[in-house]
């Protein structure tokens, strides 16, 4: 929601969140980051 704003501040925090979040998904889940960036690499295929 920050990006609506424009806030360079409030958009680094809410992407913090993200990553952060995202983060601790993957570890509960025992997901290897490396398979996101696999993923990733597929899409720009």
């Amino acid at each position: 929601m920050a990006c609506k704003d424009d806030n360079p501040e409030e958009i680094a925090g809410e992407v913090a969140d993200l990553i952060y979040h995202t983060l601790v998904a993957l570890a509960h889940h025992q997901v290897d980051i490396k398979a996101v960036y696999r993923k990733l690499q597929e899409r720009r295929r």
